[in-house]
């Protein structure tokens, strides 16, 4: 394995248990992953909120590069294509992206918005933002 390998998955379970943490703080109680695959997505986190109803979290984190998390379009492309295989199991969990930062331009933006307004995601939140992060008490 390469340093930059290593480096990446030594980063991607800092992500995670950072979304661990952030989850348990607003009061959900975590499962495990699920990997559904017949659709070939593999579900992050799921958790359930304070009255049992059940969420699916995916993470999307990183902390190095000039382009972090869901800002990078191969990341975006994941997040959208797991949100649309997603779609056909009627009445799915909802599906919520929690993520190191959100695209604020470009072509990155634009598929988050275009990916939104086709309900492929119930949200993406960055958990690195206290006021997005107050939106996980409305699920």
């Amino acid at each position: 394995m390469t340093e930059f390998q290593s480096l990446a998955g030594r980063q991607g379970r800092q992500f995670s248990d950072q979304c661990d943490l952030v989850l348990e703080s607003e009061g959900f109680t975590l499962e495990g992953r699920v990997q559904l695959r017949d659709l070939g997505v593999e579900i992050d986190r799921v958790a359930r909120t304070r009255d049992g109803r059940v969420i699916w979290f995916e993470f999307k984190g990183s902390f190095r590069g000039s382009t972090p998390g869901m800002r990078r379009t191969d990341t975006m492309k994941k997040a959208i294509a797991n949100g649309a295989l997603l779609a056909a199991i009627p009445d799915h969990p909802p599906y919520v992206v929690l993520t190191s930062h959100v695209p604020d331009r470009g072509s990155a933006l634009a598929m988050l918005d275009t990916a939104s307004r086709l309900g492929y995601f119930t949200d993406v939140i960055c958990v690195n933002d206290p006021e997005a992060v107050r939106r996980l008490r409305g699920l």
